[in-house]
């Protein structure tokens, strides 16, 4: 009697929605979102490079836009030194309020104006301690008029070891403005972190 073939007829790739790759949804969806991943593995979460020499899920230029993810397709969203590449902050900043979740979270990290990281040539912008406050709820900056938002979860300027040795990461998170006025090169930080969750009606 024969025995039965294993072997499986292989089934054409479709193309998801909004370009996304076969393996982007084999088993369950991703809801994590890494923007450019640079290279690093990210097996929880779809990347996106503009480089297709890094080997992410999606290759785009993230400052083309609408960016090819659904409204409300994420829970979190992770920027690491990405935002400093890009022409315009306010269209980037209301993509990612369109597709992270009302209860997501998306952490940012850029280079401080005053680091030797924000002269690299290819940084188009540069940010302060209080570069977001315009899109944030609640915040001192409310000249720009935006129909997006923002709620501040978190906010803190990093420093190199040398200063953190003597707690000035501390005295400074606690006296931004004095510090960006002052002090800032006299000891010039490293990064700015921020931890934002989106406002939606």
């Amino acid at each position: 009697m024969p025995r039965p073939s294993l072997s499986r007829k292989k089934r054409p790739f479709k193309v998801l929605a909004y370009g996304l790759p076969p393996r982007y949804n084999m088993h369950m969806p991703r809801d994590r979102l890494v923007l450019g991943a640079a290279g690093r593995s990210h097996p929880d979460a779809v990347t996106v490079d503009i480089d297709a020499g890094h080997k992410p899920d999606i290759v785009h230029d993230l400052n083309v836009f609408p960016w090819p993810f659904r409204d409300d397709q994420f829970s979190e969203i992770v920027c690491h030194h990405v935002l400093e590449h890009l022409i315009s902050l306010p269209p980037a900043l209301r993509e990612l309020h369109r597709i992270c979740r009302s209860d997501g979270r998306i952490l940012i990290e850029v280079p401080h104006f005053s680091s030797w990281m924000a002269n690299d040539p290819e940084h188009k912008m540069r940010f302060s301690y209080f570069s977001l406050d315009a899109y944030c709820r609640g915040q001192q900056k409310n000249w720009l008029v935006v129909d997006f938002g923002f709620e501040l979860l978190e906010r803190r300027l990093t420093f190199h070891r040398a200063y953190r040795r003597y707690f000035f990461h501390r005295l400074w998170n606690r006296c931004p403005l004095a510090y960006e006025r002052f002090w800032t090169y006299l000891m010039p930080a490293e990064h700015l972190r921020f931890v934002l969750k989106p406002v939606k009606s």
